[in-house]
């Protein structure tokens, strides 16, 4: 089983600001390509299985309460993130289920451990160069790390809408909570 969102919101504005960066290097390719966290990655034998009804219900329940178009359950491993549910996510990303690194936003809340809140990523100096933003349309994002029993961070469960948003601490935390 996976737990949601290692860390947890504390409510206080201080915290919530501290989420909305990411590892400022690429020492996220340390941590994505991490053999003890692909191997427990695989150990659960999620990628490329095919979508499963209990996942894309999180994801359901994610936009309506959140009032997004997209919600994804996310796993990363060295070269990709695949969507083990993708909810919302237009063609042909939903046919296909999975990206390429360059258009994630996934690895770094799982290279940071910690969730990821973009209210408009066009404007932030690390990702506004992300491909995700043009070709699935991410604009803003809130992302939660995905934590194996082990401790592993293995992708993100996220909440996306295709215009910015300003993510208030109480869908920071029913995002969090969705766990």
């Amino acid at each position: 089983p996976l737990a949601l969102c290692g860390a947890r919101p504390t409510g206080n504005n201080k915290n919530r600001d501290a989420m909305t960066t990411a590892p400022k290097t690429d020492d996220w390719q340390d941590v994505i390509g991490d053999p003890a966290r692909l191997n427990a990655l695989r150990r659960l034998r999620l990628l490329d299985s095919p979508a499963e009804e209990a996942f894309d219900r999180i994801g359901r329940l994610a936009t309506r309460l959140l009032d997004a178009p997209i919600a994804l359950v996310s796993l990363v491993d060295s070269k990709r993130q695949f969507f083990k549910s993708s909810v919302g996510l237009a063609e042909p990303w939903a046919s296909c289920r999975e990206t390429p690194l360059s258009a994630s936003f996934c690895k770094h809340v799982v290279a940071s451990n910690e969730p990821l809140v973009l209210d408009d990523a066009r404007e932030h100096p690390l990702h506004r160069f992300n491909v995700a933003i043009e070709e699935l349309g991410a604009v803003a994002y809130l992302g939660c790390p995905l934590v194996s029993e082990d401790g592993q961070v293995l992708g993100s469960f996220c909440v996306i809408h295709t215009e910015p948003h300003h993510w208030t601490d109480a869908e920071v935390e029913a995002s969090s909570s969705s766990s």
